[in-house]
């Protein structure tokens, strides 16, 4: 692939012009509708003060350790900056991709999986119990950021945000806990991203959706398509629509393969969890 669409590997990760004519080329080799940023879920936890390098065992950049050991060691944690480093690569190769007409969808890490990269998950796991409160604060602190980066990506020309938490995944997390903390804070970050942003769309990956919605945090609808459609195509006619903003109950990553439920699941928030904290 990289040698079809003349970059190396490592730079694809790194360097926007190449992260753009990897992107073509495998959107060519999957015949999908859609371009898709970055290639490796680290990029947020970065702009954090992840220590982040290229892992040569595992073929993507990767923490290489983990910036705290306790939960409660972190003070604060620093506002993003979308001019330096490997984030503003990958929005000047959304630009790029824009600027030829490409319909983009960018990944984006929820906020528990972000702070899993600065910290250990048994600490995140222990955090659940033990320190709830400084959870949801550093949570909706990276949430915040997150809305930042969604709005600039917007900006950027990118079309639909691909949203996935799987380290708070509804079947790892007890459900009282998910509903008062997990769910509650994602119900905050996604509601912050739409009202930071007026036209980019949100979809959330299918673990993801299917848990926020089983705990009473969104209500789905069942838009339908034609069999002959993939999964893509009909997202992309969605989105080209503006008329929904959140879809989830599907594999963003499987766009170029047939609809598996005859349609896509427009999502829509719900007003707050009794329990959840303001």
């Amino acid at each position: 692939m990289c040698r079809q669409a003349g970059v190396s590997y490592a730079s694809v990760f790194s360097r926007a012009e190449d992260m753009a004519r990897a992107a073509l080329e495998i959107k060519r080799l999957n015949r999908d509708a859609w371009v898709k940023l970055p290639f490796c879920v680290t990029i947020e936890a970065e702009c954090f003060g992840a220590d982040v390098a290229f892992n040569s065992l595992y073929g993507v950049p990767a923490v290489t350790s983990f910036r705290y050991e306790r939960l409660t060691e972190i003070d604060a944690l620093p506002e993003i900056d979308l001019q330096q480093g490997r984030v503003a690569e990958v929005l000047r190769a959304a630009d790029i991709l824009h600027q030829q007409g490409e319909k983009i969808m960018l990944n984006i890490e929820g906020p528990f999986t972000v702070l899993g990269q600065l910290i250990s998950a048994k600490e995140i796991y222990k955090g659940l119990y033990r320190h709830p409160d400084k959870l949801r604060e550093l949570c909706l602190g990276i949430g915040r950021q997150l809305a930042v980066y969604a709005k600039a990506a917007e900006s950027h020309g990118v079309d639909l945000l691909s949203y996935a938490d799987p380290t708070v995944a509804g079947d790892l997390i007890a459900p009282a806990i998910y509903r008062d903390l997990c769910g509650d804070i994602a119900w905050q970050v996604l509601k912050g991203i739409l009202n930071n942003t007026s036209r980019v769309a949100v979809h959330l990956c299918n673990a993801t959706s299917r848990s926020f919605e089983k705990a009473g945090f969104c209500t789905s609808r069942h838009l339908a398509f034609s069999q002959d459609y993939l999964y893509g195509q009909a997202l992309k006619e969605i989105v080209a629509k503006g008329q929904e903003r959140l879809l989830g109950h599907g594999c963003i990553q499987r766009s170029y393969c047939p609809l598996c439920n005859g349609g896509v699941f427009a999502l829509r928030l719900s007003e707050r969890v009794p329990g959840s904290k303001e």
